[in-house]
């Protein structure tokens, strides 16, 4: 039972070798000689067996040759592709090479056999057939990945047969196709390589057998044309990674500063005359493509131009020969950099302060023009105004030459008129110009508001009051109890009106402390609005406050003796005073020679500058003091000739506090 055993396993074992086999080669001569093995009768015990050979006969092998291409696909039949079931598949881009691993295999008896290598297409056709189909040996795999690069395909050459192949070898080869560039998404290429066996010249029997034609692939395509732009290192605009602010690289740089929203935005100052932004571009599909640089501008004043800048500052070039600008062509995922250069003049506004004047960037991508992407560049510019309130319009007007509003305090039609008698205690006079400030830039701003009056006063100096703003807040152009005061919002010394929003406008009341002791005259107000952000300014110089002229006071008089005797000289003091805030010319004291008395001597002093001239009739002058004797009830004169022309005429001037003082000696007759 043992032996029995035995046997059937070396049987089964011989079983199993020949079906992995491909069998004995074709053309195997196979020799075989049968033996008689006998004991003679009646030979000595011991005497060995005899054994007789038969005639020798011979078998030729016949060829039975066979093949076959893995990975199948799920056809039935060998010679008929089935693409709804491929054997392998794969996902490309447009302009991708797709390689596919293939093994021919002998599974026949024949040696030294040979394989064309054609390609049978869907025959549905609901799959695309590439016009690039190629095989390639494993050979021309170098690196023993078991698939192509690129390189590897450029340095081979294809083949289109495979030769020499002996019974049970596998030759490994490689279908290789690209995907057309035009191919869109969801669209399915395919192949599916051919083997047909080759007449073997060394057997001529043997039989033919079919192709091998079930072997399709299928690549379906992932066509993904996309790009972004965006603010600096930010192509696609939603602030990630963050961007901080980064300086422009002009001449005058100013900071531009990314956000979240898509946008990057600059604070141009008066002097700015150029901003230069760096926007970020992004292929964010899946394959090589380039990307047209276009921009529009909007907000902007007449004569802003719009250049594109490579990274090193010169012009950005057409590539691919379209007519547009562009920054060449970018890998999946890769990035480049545009300068958008903004050049202004220096000083411009906004053509509305309710629009930032902006430029939309716009990157296309070339494979496809509908996928687009904008980001903006906001230059905010500055722009004031300030001034006397107009209708309907935002802000002052301090161009034309004007005077405060109707009824305000220090109107010219409504002066101020200090009071006669004036004290270093004496309260000054408050007097209110309405006014109105107005952001017209285009973005928030903070102004600072200053101003003096510079006011003369009697006693011919003058002082620089300064001027205190008031938010007029019921917009009456009064200034009302409650109503606040600038502050100094930004800390930097001065009054300001805190944030303004672009196209929004601020009423104010200018207050000045006009001092008791002003002189008549009419004070133009130095006033100024500044940004001390932008550098934006503008002066109001045309409101003006006037002060009237107070009346000159009676002059005053005085005798030296109340009581006298007929011989007795009476002394009289004459004071002539200028007690009014305006000059007065033409001035003059005058007494007369009482009855009852002989005129003695006439003469005078003056605070104001220039010789005293004397007359007995107020229109002949002279330098001489009057001589007596003189007639009865005669009047003298004295008056200050301050111009120095000999006589006194309006062009002698007695300026405020300015005074005459005469001394009148008479006798009792």
């Amino acid at each position: 039972m043992k032996n029995s055993w035995k046997f059937a396993a070396l049987i089964a074992a011989l079983a199993v070798g020949s079906a992995s086999a491909a069998g004995t080669a074709a053309g195997t001569i196979i020799t075989n000689t049968a033996n008689i093995v006998f004991t003679p009768e009646g030979a000595t015990p011991g005497t060995p067996p005899t054994t007789v050979p038969s005639n020798p006969v011979n078998t030729t092998v016949l060829p039975v040759p066979s093949f076959t291409i893995v990975k199948n696909d799920g056809s039935a039949d060998r010679t008929t592709p089935d693409y709804t079931a491929p054997g392998q598949t794969a996902t490309a881009r447009p302009g991708d090479t797709v390689v596919f691993p293939y093994t021919l295999t002998n599974t026949g008896n024949v040696p030294n056999e040979s394989y064309t290598l054609t390609n049978t297409p869907d025959p549905t056709s609901a799959v695309k057939a590439p016009e690039n189909i190629r095989f390639f040996p494993v050979t021309a795999d170098t690196n023993n990945d078991g698939t192509l690069s690129a390189a590897e395909i450029a340095a081979s050459t294809p083949i289109t047969t495979i030769t020499g192949v002996n019974q049970d070898q596998a030759v490994k080869f490689f279908q290789v196709y690209t995907i057309p560039t035009t191919a869109t998404s969801a669209d399915k290429f395919g192949g599916d390589p051919t083997g047909n066996r080759q007449d073997n010249p060394g057997f001529n029997n043997d039989p033919a057998v079919p192709q091998d034609a079930n072997n399709s692939n299928v690549t379906t395509v992932d066509r993904k044309d996309a790009t972004v732009i965006g603010p600096k290192n930010d192509p696609d605009g939603n602030g990630t990674p963050t961007t901080a602010p980064y300086p422009s690289t002009d001449a005058t740089p100013v900071t531009i500063t990314p956000s979240a929203a898509d946008t990057q935005t600059a604070q141009a100052t008066t002097t700015t005359t150029a901003v230069t932004f760096t926007n970020t571009v992004q292929n964010t599909g899946n394959r090589p493509d380039v990307f047209d640089i276009t921009t529009g501008q909007s907000g902007f004043p007449t004569g802003t131009t719009v250049q594109l800048l490579k990274p090193d500052g010169t012009p950005l070039t057409d590539t691919d020969g379209d007519g547009v600008p562009d920054v060449g062509s970018l890998a999946p995922g890769q990035t480049a950099d545009v300068l958008v250069r903004v050049t202004f003049p220096a000083g411009s506004a906004p053509t509305n302060p309710a629009t930032q004047p902006t430029v939309t960037v716009t990157t296309t991508s070339s494979n496809d023009p509908t996928k687009k992407d904008d980001t903006k560049d906001i230059v905010n510019l500055p722009s004031l105004s300030f001034g006397n309130p107009t209708a309907n319009t935002p802000g002052g007007d301090p161009t034309p030459v004007g005077t405060p509003e109707a009824g305000a305090p220090g109107n010219p039609g409504t002066p101020i008129i200090p009071p006669a008698t004036c004290t270093t205690t004496s309260p000054a006079i408050q007097s209110t110009v309405a006014m109105e400030i107005a952001n017209l830039g285009s973005a928030p701003d903070t102004f600072d508001v200053s101003g003096t009056a510079p006011i003369k006063l009697t006693d011919g100096t003058t002082v620089n009051v300064p001027v205190k703003y008031y938010v007029d807040t019921n917009g009456n152009k009064a200034l009302d109890a409650g109503e606040p005061a600038l502050t100094d919002t930004n800390a930097n010394g001065t009054p300001d009106t805190g944030a303004i929003a672009p196209g929004t406008e601020l009423k104010l009341i200018a207050v000045v402390a006009v001092p008791c002791a002003a002189a008549a005259q009419t004070i133009t107000l130095n006033q100024t609005a500044k940004s001390p952000t932008t550098g934006v300014t503008v002066t109001d110089p045309n409101d003006t406050i006037t002060v009237g002229t107070t009346p000159v006071n009676a002059p005053s008089k005085t005798v030296d003796k109340a009581d006298a005797k007929p011989g007795d000289t009476l002394t009289y003091t004459i004071v002539g005073k200028n007690t009014s805030n305006a000059n007065v010319t033409k001035a003059f004291i005058k007494d007369t020679l009482p009855t009852n008395t002989t005129y003695v001597s006439f003469t005078a002093t003056s605070t104001a500058t220039g010789p005293i001239l004397y007359s007995t009739n107020g229109t002949s002058w002279s330098a001489t003091p009057i001589a007596a004797p003189q007639a009865d009830g005669v009047s003298v004169y004295a008056g200050v000739d301050t111009n120095g022309n000999g006589t006194i005429d309006t062009g002698d001037i007695l300026t405020p506090g300015q005074a005459i003082t005469g001394i009148f000696t008479v006798t009792v007759k």
